[in-house]
């Protein structure tokens, strides 16, 4: 693979790097707060230059508080919205389909803890950023026991990347179907063209990017919520399945609610954030670092809350449309929108949400991509180069299956949210565990009563994708091995599926109870800038 790409690599060492202070006076939270203050007020305080091991850094002058609440909250405006479209993607429209069209309201509740989590998620992404000034990718990396581990490791993040690519590439498709006519092989092979066009814009620099992906997003939230406004949600219900649906859930839930968490909170949201925040460079100095922790943290929260109620339309849709109808479980992106008949041109509507979550979702995947082959393996390709490799790894499936079994799309879809809800603990378990760790996070570690929710939220998250693998109403062994008659065959599933939950529980509890094996960089030694990946011509391997 690599020796097609037009690169040249070159060896270099591991970076060795000091460790963190984690010493606080008493007191120094509340002085902090007072610092920040006088550093925005003070423009002659001389801020000495920061220096790392002689490079020598470029660009324009890192962030500092300005005094000026919106003028701040505005320089950090970008990553949370580029990682809002996994929120707002055709795989979560299609979970949003089944939840409605099967339960009505009852699985509401999913979709807005689901979002509840992903804000606090995003914090934790925010921290290790700017406080260890590291992906998770490269964290990952450098506190892998052995090539074993960080190629394993790579191979996780990278194979959920991809996969989630497979449902922004049918949404294309399809609504390339409802505008044109066409096959939807012909929409899925022209993903290819327009991905790479809208790429191009990152010669303009990443915000250029970052506005066309808001502009996607208004465009199918209006679609959606004029669509929803015009069916008329059952507001009693609606709140209901919103506070207490859980109380209606029952064992053929499992599945719907396994994919609503895997469409939501996406694996590779967490390697994509701790990535995109490093583009917003702010002065190395333990107040002006703590204020861009609390403002890039609160930047994901009005993103996220558009994402829940776009979702909730979708949800609404389903539930007020097909809900009842025969075969309503089967319904899907292909076929949802035959269902908006209380809107004209409703499916033009539901092509244009289509288009736009799938296109910007594409361009994401892309980038999570690139962070993570960099982070794992130091392989900087440009970008059009791996946006070429992701997407035709992804479009061949997806035209095989759209040309043979077009009726199987909508099943294809299903699939892929429950496996990336089954990938989440192999990114969520160490995101926790460095946010929870001194040695990588210093003092601003998360210790008592925060400590104990996060592990308890990680292993909540791996047993809830456990059980799903095995139990009925799971969408994996439980939907057919109790089903068979014991033979060879039902031993072999038996066994396979013995050996998948006994590495599914050694290397997610291992990694969230393992030591840290290495120390990040000190707080104050600011990292070098690195170049866009759309412009690299290099690549770099760890020895």
């Amino acid at each position: 693979m690599m020796d097609s790409a037009p690169v040249v690599c070159e060896a270099s060492p591991d970076e060795q790097v000091a460790p963190v202070t984690t010493t606080t006076p008493p007191g120094a939270d509340d002085m902090a707060e007072e610092e920040v203050n006088d550093i925005s007020s003070d423009d002659d305080q001389d801020i000495e230059k920061t220096k790392v091991d002689h490079v020598s850094v470029s660009g324009p002058s890192p962030w500092k508080p300005s005094g000026s609440f919106w003028k701040d909250a505005w320089f950090f405006v970008g990553p949370g919205w580029l990682v809002s479209i996994a929120y707002i993607d055709p795989g979560n429209y299609q979970a949003d389909i089944q939840a409605g069209s099967s339960s009505q309201y009852t699985l509401l509740f999913a979709v807005w803890w689901s979002s509840m989590l992903s804000i606090y998620v995003q914090r934790l992404c925010t921290r290790l950023a700017y406080y260890a000034q590291l992906t998770l990718a490269e964290t990952q990396a450098k506190d892998a026991k052995n090539d074993f581990y960080r190629y394993v490791s790579w191979g996780l993040a990278e194979f959920s990347s991809m996969i989630t690519d497979l449902p922004e590439v049918i949404g294309f498709g399809i609504a390339c179907h409802y505008f044109f006519g066409w096959p939807y092989y012909i929409g899925v092979l022209l993903s290819l063209v327009t991905t790479m066009i809208f790429l191009a814009t990152l010669r303009y620099g990443i915000q250029a990017l970052e506005g066309i992906i808001l502009f996607f997003v208004g465009i199918m939230s209006i679609a959606l919520w004029l669509e929803m406004a015009v069916v008329g949600p059952d507001t009693n219900e609606l709140l209901k399945g919103w506070a207490i649906g859980f109380v209606d859930v029952t064992s053929q839930d499992l599945f719907r609610i396994a994919s609503i968490l895997g469409a939501v909170v996406m694996p590779h949201n967490l390697y994509l954030h701790t990535a995109a925040i490093q583009s917003r460079r702010v002065q190395r100095q333990e107040v002006v670092v703590r204020k861009a922790v609390k403002y890039c943290s609160l930047e994901p929260v009005l993103p996220i809350l558009v994402s829940f109620f776009v979702n909730m339309a979708v949800v609404t849709i389903a539930a007020e449309q097909v809900y009842g109808t025969p075969n309503a479980e089967e319904v899907g992106l292909t076929d949802f929108c035959t269902y908006f008949q209380s809107l004209k041109g409703g499916c033009l509507l539901w092509g244009i949400a289509l288009l736009a979550a799938g296109q910007s979702s594409a361009i994401t995947t892309t980038f999570t991509g690139q962070y993570v082959m960099d982070g794992f393996l130091r392989i900087r390709l440009p970008f059009e180069v791996r946006a070429l490799m992701t997407r035709l790894m992804t479009i061949v499936p997806c035209v095989v299956v759209s040309i043979l079994f077009p009726d199987g799309l909508n099943d294809m879809v299903n699939l892929v949210n429950a496996s990336l809800s089954l990938f989440l603990p192999f990114a969520f378990c160490p995101l926790v565990k460095y946010n929870c760790s001194e040695r990588i996070m210093g003092k601003f570690a998360s210790r008592g009563i925060e400590k104990t929710v996060l592990f308890s939220f990680a292993i909540v998250v791996w047993l809830i994708n456990s059980i799903a693998l095995s139990a009925p109403g799971g969408g994996f062994f439980g939907e057919f091995v109790p089903q068979m008659e014991w033979s060879v065959k039902k031993v072999f599933w038996i066994i396979l599926q013995i050996i998948i939950q006994a590495f599914y529980a050694w290397w997610n509890l291992g990694t969230l109870f393992s030591p840290v094996g290495f120390m990040p960089r000190p707080l104050e030694e600011e990292r070098p800038p690195d170049e866009q990946f759309a412009k690299s011509t290099s690549c770099t391997f760890i020895d």
